[in-house]
């Protein structure tokens, strides 16, 4: 394991680059992110596609205590600290790793849900939030995030198509619950135009590939 020390240095001068993907439930992050890759990889860069909660084996078990089961089985300040020790793992095994070695990552969901779900919405006070993140996540934010914004009935309606059903545990949290997310993702965007792009997931999935695409090709110095 890296000191703090080594890990400042890797943050601060870091090869690879980090871009996350959050929204709500049902935004079309999963595919977005699939479609991304392929981009990159034909343009030969090293990619990896990871998520939260997940990413190491360790936490890809714990994920399905948290996306499953009773609605009510963790309040937010449990889900906070159980979040905040699968980031710390998944960065430290899998993000930093592929940082440092150049590679771009692709996240389904960070730190920014974390202050939406459990912080705006859960009531969970972001102040502390954000100390957790500073102190044991090294205070790493993406180079880039994309916001999938749509209309939570929407989502909600597209989550019923899906074959695993299983995962569901916030999505039984009803429609008033998701709509307080979207406004939570909105305020974040608002405060972080810099780093959070809005795209609209009510179009085609290749016209949003696209618009996420050029973004990146902008941020890489990628040619056509």
């Amino acid at each position: 394991m890296e000191t703090l020390l080594q890990i400042n240095n890797i943050l601060n001068s870091r090869k690879g680059v980090f871009i996350s993907f959050e929204g709500g439930e049902g935004v079309g992050k999963s595919t977005q992110i699939d479609l991304l890759e392929k981009v990159l990889v034909n343009k030969k860069f090293n990619v990896i596609s990871t998520r939260e909660p997940g990413g190491t084996e360790e936490a890809e078990e714990l994920r399905k205590f948290l996306v499953t089961g009773d609605k009510k089985a963790w309040d937010p300040f449990s889900e906070s600290l159980i979040f905040n020790a699968i980031r710390r793992e998944h960065i430290n095994k899998i993000i930093l790793p592929a940082i440092e070695n150049g590679t771009i990552v692709l996240c389904d969901r960070f730190i920014d849900s974390t202050i939406v779900y459990q912080g705006l919405v859960g009531e969970v006070s972001e102040k502390d939030l954000l100390e957790l993140h500073q102190k044991y996540c090294y205070n790493l934010y993406p180079d880039i995030t994309f916001f999938l914004d749509l209309s939570p009935q929407k989502g909600l309606n597209r989550t019923l198509k899906r074959q695993n059903t299983v995962e569901n545990r916030f999505e039984n949290l009803g429609l008033n619950y998701h709509e307080k997310i979207l406004n939570g993702f909105d305020t974040l965007q608002k405060r972080n135009p810099n780093r959070i792009i809005r795209i609209n997931a009510d179009n085609d999935k290749e016209f949003i590939s696209n618009e996420i695409s050029d973004h990146v090709k902008i941020m890489l110095n990628i040619n056509d």
